[in-house]
């Protein structure tokens, strides 16, 4: 499973469970990378209201999802799901915000960069988009 989800620079996710921020040109860049379907919960399917045909909701989508699926996680931790996922693609604002949830999985130790990229969103002036897949041992 191919996991998509943003942060701060200090890889903070939520703040009084709302995300920190949005941006278009991210979510043009995730329906550019992800395969046919993207898998996510209800809070994150209205972010993707428009591209509908495309989004797969489910509450308990990480258990759902078959392997080599995309799915985009904003409000759940995703450590209890890290055995299944193949990549993760993370998109940094480059920007600290209040944050209270925080992505929970060490990149440092178990995951390499594969792949990196800048782009300029909508939003934001510049974002970094990498693309982890898991260290083999």
């Amino acid at each position: 499973m191919i996991i998509f989800i943003c942060t701060d620079n200090k890889n903070g996710i939520l703040f009084n469970r709302r995300r920190q921020s949005r941006d278009e040109a991210v979510l043009k860049d995730i329906l550019e990378t992800a395969g046919e379907k993207i898998w996510m919960n209800a809070y994150s399917a209205k972010l993707f209201s428009g591209y509908s045909g495309r989004i797969v909701v489910e509450e308990d989508f990480l258990e759902c999802a078959p392997l080599g699926s995309s799915s985009f996680a904003e409000n759940i931790p995703l450590k209890p799901y890290e055995d299944r996922m193949e990549r993760l693609v993370v998109y940094q604002w480059n920007r600290e915000y209040p944050a209270d949830a925080y992505l929970d999985l060490d990149l440092s130790r178990d995951w390499e960069v594969m792949d990196q990229k800048e782009f300029r969103g909508t939003s934001h002036e510049k974002i970094t988009r990498k693309i982890y897949k898991r260290k083999i041992c």
